[in-house]
């Protein structure tokens, strides 16, 4: 909406600060943007272990694309339930857009907005998302949660000058960015053993039959670590350039496999059983961490040699977690038909009591 102009000034401060949180999910800063709303809830971070889960890439990159587009459907600070948000768009800003920024912040809202002096800024030509978490007027600075030019996720400071050439540049290319303040409410959110239930049974159901090579678009759960496979193959057979490779894929793999191993946690103590499939589920983040690690040598020095070793740890990824996460949601029905009974015969006893009463 536009910046009303009849707007009654009000009194700025010379400095605010707002404190982040270690987001669920940071691959990608439409992600890690959360970090803002859990500090403001840290209850959301249930809600993402809930729905969050759901592994999935692209099959463009089999014709002709350079990258899988691996993600985790619901991840996006977007998805977190009842946020309020107050949207402007820099088409209609005019010369107000320091003031629609640092009120947003004084009234404890977290600035969702594009601006330079990130990572890929005048290298690749696209617009980034970043968070916004407090302003110095002193020394005329944003603080800015996001990657930064060495792609450490972090606050930093930039300068709110730079905002005002991201207006004018993005203007040139006929587009207009959005500021978007965000604030959660303070609903409480509690670990859902069978909504995580549900949607693990989804996440295996995902025979190669499902998601055929010879069809388009996305492909979900399991079968993603299939198409990384086939993803590192080109890579391997420089069918995708080495200059091109997608250097998210494997960091976005290892969180969903570090989080994964939240949730189980999660899940097996919501319900009273013991850690054995943690416990081993421990191992897949391990060597999650260690194909990450190998992945980001090869992409700041090349190394060929070490791509088909990392296929075959992604194909024993698939069978050794479709093994464990079968077992845990083998557990996981046990335990919830258990707390069902013992529900309906707490009822039953209930009704009795009152009966005789």
């Amino acid at each position: 909406m536009p910046w009303p102009r009849d707007t009654q000034v009000k009194h700025m401060k010379k400095k605010v600060e707002l404190p982040v949180s270690e987001p669920v999910y940071s691959t990608y800063q439409y992600q890690g943007s959360m970090a803002g709303l859990l500090r403001c809830n840290p209850s959301l971070r249930n809600w993402y272990l809930n729905h969050a889960l759901m592994l999935r890439c692209n099959r463009k990159f089999l014709t002709g694309y350079t990258t899988p587009e691996v993600d985790v459907v619901n991840s996006s600070w977007k998805n977190a339930p009842e946020v309020t948000e107050k949207r402007y768009s820099s088409e209609h800003l005019d010369g107000h857009i320091h003031y629609a920024v640092r009120s947003l912040l004084n009234d404890g809202y977290y600035v969702d907005f594009y601006i330079p002096g990130k990572s890929w800024y005048h290298e690749q030509h696209f617009y980034h998302d970043g968070l916004i978490c407090g302003y110095d007027q002193t020394e005329k600075t944003y603080s800015l949660y996001a990657y930064d030019s060495n792609w450490l996720y972090r606050v930093f400071q930039t300068p709110q000058s730079a905002f005002n050439r991201a207006r004018a540049k993005s203007a040139e290319n006929g587009c207009f960015y959005v500021i978007c303040g965000m604030k959660p409410s303070r609903t409480e959110n509690v670990v859902e053993p069978e909504c995580i239930y549900k949607n693990l049974l989804e996440y295996l159901d995902a025979s190669p039959e499902k998601y055929p090579v010879t069809e388009e678009g996305n492909v979900f759960g399991l079968a993603v670590h299939n198409y990384i496979a086939m993803y590192v193959g080109k890579l391997f057979d420089g069918s995708i350039p080495y200059e091109r490779m997608d250097r998210r894929v494997f960091r976005m793999l290892w969180e969903h496999k570090r989080v994964m191993l939240e949730r189980l946690t999660a899940a097996e103590h919501a319900l009273g059983l013991r850690p054995a499939v943690s416990t081993k589920y421990s191992e897949i983040v391990r060597e999650a961490n260690a194909m990450r690690m190998l992945y980001a040598s090869h992409h700041m020095r090349r190394r060929d040699c070490a791509l088909p070793g990392l296929q075959n740890k992604l194909l024993w990824m698939r069978e050794t977690e479709e093994i464990w996460l079968r077992e845990f949601t083998e557990e996981m029905k046990g335990a919830m038909k258990s707390e069902a009974v013992e529900s309906h015969q707490a009822g039953v006893a209930a009704e009795s009591v009152a009966d005789a009463m």
